[in-house]
């Protein structure tokens, strides 16, 4: 569990970029029938995990690998896709319940319309990355709307804005303020699409956990309800570097990201995990797979490598074995768990009774994407609506939110970042009043121009926000 390199993920190709559509047919279509081909393959594999036994290579010798019997929430699994194909990563490892797609910036305008993120037509997690600046200021609005409006519905969407975020907040690339600042804004833009299947997911490094990383994990998850699910990217000792690898049981590199992800009471799944050698990874895979059926996991995908990292790929054909032996069973749990439906009547919402700590299941998440309101942020108004740059006059920020929330208000420079930030933690409903003197949070005094005054509203249920214009003048 050391520290990774940067870039893991530079090689992952970026699908063509194509002009926005306005079409929202994608929203309403229904998971496609499972071909009889590949239910008779699913039921074949599963039927011989659970009798038997796969003879692979094991640590130096072959033996014997059992892969437990099946539970009631067996987590989906799947792969990395990208660096293969879709249909060779199909061949190595049967149909899959879920995949794992990277965008190395914002989705491709055609992600759920014939694009990578739609392709296996299954459960995804899906990762897209832009400057919070530039989220902040609006400034990819429209491809955002565009990216939940027309993602599908029948199957759970893991969406994931800047995932591993720590070593570029750490560089100095953007700061943890706009970080978290820009996640409220992407939920935001997620829950107007009103799909129950757009599950907002934090990725973070399991090295985090590491006392030596120094870092406090919890610091990079957004307050209000605004993350529904935590995404995990662990590795055992060795791998992430490439330097002597070890097959680390999975309890010693997992485990603490289950105790965290409990101790906040958020759902989880671990979206890359490998083993960088190829030395004793069928037995090490079989183990893995064994921990992760009774993990409460609600996905794990392996890392199948890039070209930067080749040794992380499962280029063995006994590790391509034993995983395909566990997809198989997960894709007939789903199966036996979600027949095909019979009428295209779309899923309910699923809730969480506050105060509960949930208990997520591989097929039925136990967080819904929260739903936008616009209503929950009403009346936004500055008093007086300009500052003079010198004195201590001030201005009022008023408005009315809808629910008790937390409350962030944020003023925005030039090209989105952010230079005051003003929080209102458990704030009734009702109206909401906050003196504003026009300093940064370093209190320096703000030069003249004009700036963005932007409100975020969250809770439990979801969040909502407004935003006007401050302009401050010369004296």
């Amino acid at each position: 569990m050391e520290r990774r390199p940067r870039g893991r993920h530079s090689e992952v190709p970026a699908p063509p970029r194509t002009p926005l559509r306005t079409s929202t047919s994608a929203r309403s279509r229904r998971r496609r029938a499972v071909k009889v081909r590949f239910a008779a393959m699913a039921m074949l594999a599963a039927v011989s995990v659970l009798a038997g036994t796969l003879l692979v290579a094991g640590r130096g010798h072959a033996q014997p690998v059992r892969i437990a019997a099946a539970s009631s929430s067996i987590p989906l699994f799947g792969s990395s896709v990208g660096y293969e194909s879709l249909a060779k990563t199909t061949d190595q490892f049967g149909r899959m319940p879920i995949v794992r797609v990277y965008y190395p910036g914002l989705p491709a305008s055609n992600a759920w319309e014939g694009g990578l993120a739609e392709a296996n037509d299954s459960a995804v997690i899906v990762s897209f990355k832009a400057l919070p600046t530039d989220i902040l200021s609006g400034a990819d609005d429209a491809t955002l709307k565009h990216f939940f409006d027309t993602a599908p519905t029948g199957h759970p969407i893991y969406y994931s804005y800047y995932h591993e975020p720590e070593d570029n907040i750490a560089d100095g690339q953007f700061t943890l303020a706009d970080y978290k600042a820009a996640w409220a804004r992407v939920v935001a833009l997620a829950g107007a699409a009103h799909n129950p299947e757009l599950h907002s997911t934090l990725i973070l490094m399991s090295w985090d956990l590491v006392k030596a990383s120094g870092r406090d994990w919890k610091s990079y998850l957004p307050g209000g309800g605004i993350i529904s699910t935590l995404g995990w990217d662990a590795y055992p000792v060795g791998s992430a570097t490439n330097v002597n690898p070890q097959p680390t049981p999975p309890a010693d590199f997992m485990g603490p990201c289950i105790a965290a992800s409990n101790s906040v009471g958020l759902p989880y799944g671990f979206a890359e995990f490998g083993l960088s050698t190829a030395t004793g990874r069928p037995a090490w895979m079989a183990e893995v797979g064994n921990y992760l059926l009774s993990s409460g996991a609600l996905f794990a995908t392996v890392f199948n490598g890039v070209a930067q990292y080749p040794t992380l790929q499962l280029t063995d054909k006994a590790s391509q074995d034993v995983w395909r032996g566990f997809v198989a069973q997960s894709a007939q749990a789903q199966s036996d768990t979600n027949p095909p439906p019979s009428s295209p009547a779309p899923p309910s919402p699923v809730t969480r009774p506050t105060g509960t700590t949930p208990a997520p299941t591989a097929s039925t998440p136990a967080a819904s994407a929260p739903a936008a309101n616009d209503s929950w942020v009403s009346g936004l108004n500055l008093s007086p609506a300009q500052l003079i740059g010198t004195g201590s006059n001030d201005t009022v920020i008023s408005f009315r939110i809808g629910q008790a929330a937390d409350v962030t208000v944020l003023v925005l420079g030039a090209g989105g970042s952010v230079v005051r930030q003003i929080a209102k933690p458990a704030h009734a409903a009702g109206p909401v009043s906050v003196p504003y003197y026009g300093y940064t949070d370093s209190r320096t005094r703000l030069p003249a121009g004009t700036y963005k005054v932007l409100v975020v509203a969250s809770n439990g249920s979801g969040s909502a926000s407004a935003e006007t214009t401050l302009n401050i003048s010369t004296p």
